[in-house]
């Protein structure tokens, strides 16, 4: 279920290539020839991208998260080398005859649109930061709420279950309802985004003086989609998660918790073997949430912001020589940023799948101990 995926690390490998300028002797190219159309070029035929569609079959959050949470460094520096290749010149875009254009503000001019898209892609990564920083505060307070629920099932006096049961589920009905419609808003604007980058690749492949100013776009619109994949498939995670926990629920509340029916031990124990699987779902979804969203923020917090806050002038570069210096410090720098942010992305997972392990095992551990009279106060 949880597979360890290699893609960024093929990409590291070959971001670390032309860090260090190996792309030019690949290439066959002399410090000399290096130029930005060469690298990029050059880049174009290594990684061999399918330019029709950049959809993403059957996404997998839980093996998948690794990847897209770095899409956040890769789009900010992708958009910088776009930003330094459209410095060359201005232009309109060639709109076809019928086209109604929906999201570029200004489509006579090409470094206005890239200045719509940056400012755009700012707001989008700044709120969403803010945003899953909330969705993980509010996932690491549901384990200790599942728990309880746990110990007021086997262990809870009657009279206590009545009234801290529902009030117990009330609590993690509310945490994973807030995180449903915190994530409404990165992901719907991480979709407006990519609806203005999807309309620019499609003009630019219409007709564009510059094929490397389509490569750029379409290497964007590539790494925006994994976020958009990632915000849809965290929504959806959490929301199956409740439906299922919420349907189960609402059903042993109907037949068991009632003031008018006394509860045996057996009947304890259907309630758990009915509910159990249920809640460890929900304690695993939340897991993988809060694990996804710390993630991203830290990444977020650590380079996203300082790449953000410092590229207007990129569009406005004077010369070629210019224009190759930055290109080649993006390129180093997305190495440094790159690869010590997938080590902490499979450092996080590997930890999750670890947890992953002994989840059953723990809510066991709480079912078989003795459930003292100071753990039932603090239930209380």
């Amino acid at each position: 279920m949880f597979a360890v995926k290699v893609l960024n690390f093929n990409l590291v490998i070959t971001i670390w290539l032309i860090a260090n300028y190996q792309l030019c002797t690949m290439a066959n190219l002399t410090d000399e020839e290096f130029s930005i159309d060469a690298i990029i070029k050059y880049e174009r035929e290594l990684i061999l991208n399918n330019t029709a569609d950049t959809k993403i079959d059957k996404p997998d959050l839980s093996g998948d998260w690794q990847d897209w949470v770095l899409s956040n460094i890769i789009a900010v520096n992708y958009l910088n080398s776009l930003m330094i290749v459209a410095s060359r010149q201005d232009f309109a875009f060639s709109i076809p005859s019928g086209y109604a254009v929906r999201y570029i503000e200004n489509p006579s001019s090409f470094h206005r649109t890239v200045s719509q898209l940056t400012t755009k892609m700012r707001g989008a990564l700044t709120n969403a930061r803010e945003d899953l920083n909330r969705v993980h505060t509010g996932m690491e307070r549901v384990p200790d709420n599942l728990k309880t629920m746990v110990l007021l099932m086997k262990h809870a006096p009657f009279e206590l279950l009545l009234i801290l049961f529902p009030d117990s589920f009330n609590d993690i009905e509310r945490l994973v309802n807030d995180s449903l419609i915190v994530l409404r808003r990165p992901k719907n604007d991480f979709e407006q985004v990519l609806n203005l980058i999807t309309e620019i690749d499609y003009l630019l492949s219409i007709k564009s003086n510059d094929p490397m100013l389509y490569l750029q776009v379409f290497d964007l619109k590539t790494q925006w989609t994994y976020l958009v994949t990632l915000t849809t498939e965290l929504s959806q995670r959490a929301e199956r998660a409740r439906e299922g926990f919420l349907l189960q629920f609402n059903w042993i509340l109907k037949e068991f918790i009632r003031p008018d029916l006394s509860l045996s031990e057996s009947n304890r124990d259907f309630m758990i073997v009915l509910l159990l699987p249920k809640i460890i779902e929900l304690d695993q979804t939340s897991d993988l949430l809060g694990t996804i969203t710390k993630t991203y923020t830290d990444i977020s917090y650590q380079y996203t912001d300082e790449q953000l806050g410092s590229n207007g002038h990129l569009l406005t570069l004077p010369n070629e020589e210019d224009r190759k210096r930055y290109l080649k410090q993006f390129q180093s720098e997305l190495v440094t940023h790159v690869v010590p942010s997938a080590r902490l992305a499979l450092q996080r997972h590997t930890e999750l799948l670890q947890r992953d392990k002994t989840r059953r095992g723990n809510f066991e551990k709480i079912l078989t101990g003795t459930l003292n009279a100071d753990l039932i106060s603090s239930i209380g």
